[in-house]
């Protein structure tokens, strides 16, 4: 009888203790993977926004050689939930590059460039495939 008093005694603080540790701790491990998971998105949108803007620059935006005011045209901010953004663009010497400024907790820059309109002596390699297969 008195082996049923002691098991009562024994499993007594198990809850208090789960209450008080575990669960406080799984709470901010899920807060803290939810910010992360937030501060993750709202980066690659960001990256994302700015890489289509860049890849869809008009023609008459180049031979005009207005790609800067295109690029600041945006509005890269639609879809930031959390953060501040604050975006530049530039083109300089045929090449084009927005580079933004995202602040969540700590600031973190995103930056994305391309070259546009750039013939070079650069080789290639179909352009070494073809002088190969030629000979």
């Amino acid at each position: 009888m008195w082996k049923k008093k002691i098991k009562k005694i024994r499993n007594k603080g198990y809850m208090s203790i789960e209450a008080s540790l575990i669960v406080p701790f799984i709470l901010l491990t899920t807060f803290l993977m939810i910010l992360g998971l937030l501060f993750t998105y709202e980066r690659g949108h960001v990256f994302s926004k700015e890489c289509e803007r860049l890849y869809t620059i008009p023609i008459k935006n180049i031979r005009d050689k207005t790609v800067a005011d295109y690029l600041n045209s945006e509005d890269y901010s639609k879809g930031i939930v959390y953060g501040e953004l604050s975006s530049m663009g530039s083109y300089s010497s045929h090449k084009a590059k927005v580079s933004s400024s995202l602040i969540v907790r700590e600031e973190k820059k995103i930056s994305c460039k391309r070259e546009i309109d750039q013939c070079s002596n650069r080789l290639r390699r179909w352009q070494l495939y073809d002088d190969i297969a030629e000979d």
